[in-house]
């Protein structure tokens, strides 16, 4: 039997914060409790929250969103957050749920801006741009991330707090996951960039490929086309590491082409270095492990573990001398630490014993860590999977 249980919740949450579950074959930081990591997670919850999370939309009254910056056009109005960030947040709020007694609010508040600023090409999903103003609604085209974390929160939603109440999570989730893969499943079991994208696409987003995500989307529906375009974005990922970066594990910020290679300088006009393990590319660690806790495939735990390796060499296994942004032969191309790439290399690390001390030093490093939307949300994710407080939403 597929799908999620339906039955009645009661009115508190199920899987209330924090969980500190042990993922099998998977390691902590073992210099602190695990009651240390829980307070450590809550109080950056608290500030990630006091920060980053609005409630001040005069065209959307009751419409939670994200605050933080793009990096596209907005066409004319004035960016407040991305579907990106919409979607960080509704993950958060409902792993945090329990520790935060007004989760469910904010979440269904989340969930309405998501909602409202509906993508102009298909809308169940969301338009990539949160701008104060009803005419942003419906206006911009989508971005994968952002659905795919939506998405997924409405999994975690269901069984937070079951589907009785003023939003039918799974009900919702479900839709939104036939819509992705409507819009965003490629013809060749790969990922593309938008619902703006061709279905025939090789252009893709290694960011984008949230495994762990397709896993749940499977336990959902059922769908082989899930299991297929895991098998598909694994086999791309270690043809592309095989012939561009043998030695260091690492992939692109985008990549194009059949077979994989990097994308050129200044892709889709975002940046330079689109070519490069970069801002982009930088989350995609902390997915790839994720797959490997939560669903045990191990293909998830070589990658990784390569990947740590790697980063642990270049650093000297010192986390703070990670740098933002590296050539795909491991040369630096950053020049400073920052969360989002610190993060998730430290996640790799989970995958074997023998990274013990670098998953410790770099707790240590992010639980004190504060900079920005892009970095402290990443941050926060990271941080609520290694210590055990990001659970598998109920499936099969």
């Amino acid at each position: 039997m597929v799908g999620l249980s339906t039955s009645a919740y009661a009115a508190n949450e199920k899987k209330p914060f924090p969980q500190q579950v042990n993922y099998s074959g998977v390691i902590k930081p073992n210099h602190v409790t695990q009651a240390a990591m829980n307070q450590s997670v809550a109080s950056y919850y608290s500030y990630w929250k006091s920060t980053y999370l609005k409630h001040d939309l005069s065209s959307l009254p009751g419409g939670y969103y994200v605050r933080g910056d793009i990096t596209g056009d907005a066409e004319g109005f004035d960016p407040l957050g991305t579907s990106e960030g919409q979607g960080y947040g509704m993950v958060i709020t409902a792993l945090m749920a329990g520790q935060d007694n007004n989760a469910q609010t904010i979440y269904n508040g989340l969930f309405k801006t998501a909602r409202a600023y509906k993508s102009s090409g298909n809308p169940a999903l969301m338009g990539w741009v949160v701008a104060d103003d009803v005419a942003a609604q419906g206006h911009f085209g989508s971005a994968t991330d952002g659905d795919l974390d939506i998405a997924y929160s409405l999994l975690l939603a269901h069984t937070q707090w079951g589907s009785t109440g003023t939003v039918n999570y799974l009900a919702e989730a479900k839709k939104m996951i036939s819509a992705i893969k409507s819009s965003y499943v490629t013809s060749n079991n790969g990922i593309n960039l938008g619902d703006w994208d061709s279905k025939n696409s090789y252009d893709t987003r290694p960011s984008d490929w949230m495994l762990s995500h397709f896993h749940a989307f499977y336990d959902v529906t059922g769908d082989q086309t899930w299991l297929n375009v895991i098998n598909n974005l694994y086999s791309k990922y270690n043809q592309f590491s095989s012939s561009y970066s043998p030695n260091t594990g690492l992939i692109s910020d985008f990549v194009v082409g059949n077979p994989a290679q990097p994308a050129p300088e200044w892709f889709l006009d975002e940046f330079k270095e689109t070519n490069e393990y970069n801002y982009n590319a930088s989350r995609v660690p902390l997915r790839i492990v994720m797959d490997y806790a939560m669903y045990g495939d191990t293909r998830g735990k070589t990658i990784a573990n390569k990947i740590a390796v790697w980063i642990k060499g270049k650093t000297s296994g010192k986390p703070v001398n990670i740098k933002d942004g590296y050539q795909l032969n491991g040369t630096a191309r950053g020049t400073y630490a920052t969360a989002v790439f610190v993060a998730p290399f430290v996640a790799a690390g989970v995958t074997d014993s023998a990274h013990q001390a670098w998953v410790n030093t770099g707790w240590d490093w992010m639980k004190n860590s504060k900079e920005s939307y892009f970095s402290d949300s990443y941050n926060l994710l990271s941080m609520l999977f290694i210590s055990g407080n990001w659970w598998k939403p109920a499936g099969a």
